[in-house]
């Protein structure tokens, strides 16, 4: 009966409404429409590399040998890379690397203390570099500084920038520090804990030049007194014709 049947086929609303006329009655099969509908979400590429910005050092800035060295930069990234790896920074002398950290991103503010080794070069910098999720890589830099071994006779004199190291180190409950300008300049003298963060703005301003000292009683900007530990003054100097940045390291006790 079904060979000599008509099949009419009809879609409604998404159904198959199979129609079989058979002699004497009339049978309706419902049957779902193979038809189908898939959503992928959308995909994201992202060809803009990360941010890195880096604190450059005055003009003429020189170190020597067991000074401490404090560089500071920022990064940031809308995918930022998820491997360690990805985060380096890097001092180099004359080319080569002398120092090698891994910093991982959970902020976007960055700092770190080198201790100038015994070397003489003039041609000293800090390589940062960031990679994002999709492999994108900036690469910042520091401009060029010296770094003289510490023997190297460096005198001071009024014609040169100088910061004596703090005394008493270590101390409690202060600590003096003296500093000479070698000509009328902007000056500012900084002190930031172990992590390279600011705790204490001492001086900040126009000074003529001369000998100067202020001392630190182990307070931060609030008033409020800080933990025993490593502390560092950073002096940094802009003048006519002669700038810099000098930093030394004091310990505070408990």
């Amino acid at each position: 009966m079904l060979a000599n049947a008509t099949n009419r086929i009809r879609l409604f609303h998404g159904l198959v409404m199979i129609l079989i006329i058979a002699g004497s009655g009339a049978v309706v099969c419902p049957s779902r429409a193979g038809v189908g509908e898939a959503i992928s979400g959308t995909a994201t590429i992202d060809t803009q590399p990360p941010w890195v910005n880096v604190d450059q050092f005055p003009e003429y800035t020189v170190f020597q040998g067991g000074d401490t060295v404090l560089f500071h930069w920022q990064s940031g990234d809308s995918h930022p890379g998820t491997v360690p790896e990805y985060f380096s920074a890097a001092v180099l002398i004359e080319g080569e690397a002398d120092s090698t950290i891994i910093y991982y991103p959970d902020t976007a503010d960055y700092s770190w203390e080198w201790v100038v080794p015994e070397v003489s070069s003039a041609n000293v910098h800090l390589e940062v570099q960031a990679r994002d999720a999709f492999g994108n890589l900036t690469t910042g830099f520091s401009n060029s500084f010296s770094v003289l071994s510490s023997v190297t006779n460096v005198p001071r004199s009024p014609g040169k920038l100088n910061l004596a190291a703090p005394a008493p180190n270590p101390f409690n409950p202060s600590t003096k520090l003296s500093f000479n300008l070698p000509e009328p300049g902007r000056v500012s003298l900084t002190v930031y804990d172990a992590r390279g963060h600011r705790v204490r703005i001492l001086l900040q301003g126009h000074r003529q030049e001369g000998d100067f000292e202020t001392r630190w009683d182990g307070r931060d900007d609030r008033g409020q007194a800080l933990p025993g530990g490593v502390y560092l003054f950073v002096l940094d100097f802009h003048g006519s014709n002669q700038s810099g940045r000098i930093t030394r390291k004091a310990v505070l006790i408990p």
